[in-house]
């Protein structure tokens, strides 16, 4: 039976590997020597990895293929922006942004094939919820770009494409370590930031991660009353809840919020945006 090792954490990963290459006999060199085309000197197939015996990439190749996204479109806006469609191995779909700003470049990608949330200005939420991603599937957004040209390899992660993060807390949890990890992809904490409505039991769990990742809300309503119609999470996870829980954060913590004509941009809603911004 094969195994996904790039829906492993590197340490995990780095252990069935040790493992099944200790069953076979071989050095534990080899681990040292297969490990990195997993993360930091990605091969696409087994085969590219033209350093190992032909016998060993075949070995490979059967025990723990190497899961690939598929690029159905590549588009590139005027100011660099390119948004990528990747097809997955059930035929879901699934995009990524990239974004680039002088040295730096952001990635945005997404973690589940829709959404099951529902906000009334989002297209995803539009698709309704298809599946959960894997982590190999979150990761393989940047893995595959590394692939295609690890000079422009992202400095900066956000899960801010497709999916809610929080309702595929498994996975993402994998994956921030897949990102971080010096031997996973080594993009600094600091530089990963997820961006959830607020699902509290996972937000907790997040908040227990030791690393300095960084949190984005997607508030969109300073009252509960005009959040409920804009989201329908208010009616699980309340705002006045998840304000309490962002105050235990002790993060910095960064609002989003899209103005909506007559619905959401008075100034009387402004006013009140400021009061629940200024404990935060």
């Amino acid at each position: 039976m094969s195994i996904d090792l790039l829906s492993l954490t590197p340490d995990g990963a780095r252990d069935a590997l040790g493992q099944w290459l200790a069953r076979r006999g071989e050095t534990a060199y080899r681990v040292r020597q297969v490990f990195p085309r997993l993360w930091q000197r990605p091969v696409a197939r087994w085969d590219d990895a033209t350093d190992l015996a032909v016998s060993l990439r075949t070995a490979l190749a059967e025990a723990f293929p190497l899961r690939r996204l598929t690029l159905k479109t590549h588009q590139v806006s005027s100011d660099g922006t390119e948004k990528s469609l990747w097809a997955l191995d059930d035929g879901e779909a699934i995009e990524s942004v990239l974004i680039p700003e002088g040295k730096r470049r952001t990635l945005c990608i997404s973690s589940q094939a829709g959404c099951a949330l529902g906000c009334i200005f989002c297209a995803t939420g539009r698709m309704g919820f298809r599946r959960n991603l894997s982590a190999a599937e979150i990761a393989g957004q940047v893995r595959e770009l590394v692939m295609r040209d690890p000079t422009r390899k992202p400095t900066n992660i956000v899960f801010m494409g497709m999916g809610e993060p929080l309702l595929n807390w498994d996975a993402v949890d994998t994956t921030l370590t897949i990102l971080n990890q010096a031997e996973g992809l080594g993009i600094g904490a600091r530089h990963i930031t997820i961006s959830t409505v607020g699902i509290l039991p996972n937000l907790a769990k997040f908040a227990q991660r030791p690393e300095q990742f960084r949190l984005a809300v997607s508030l969109h309503a300073p009252n509960p009353t005009l959040r409920r119609e804009l989201m329908p999470i208010e009616k699980k996870y309340t705002l006045p809840e998840l304000v309490e829980a962002l105050q235990q954060f002790r993060r910095r913590v960064t609002l989003e919020y899209v103005l909506i004509g007559g619905r959401n941009d008075s100034l009387d809603t402004a006013d009140q945006l400021a009061k629940l911004a200024q404990p935060l």
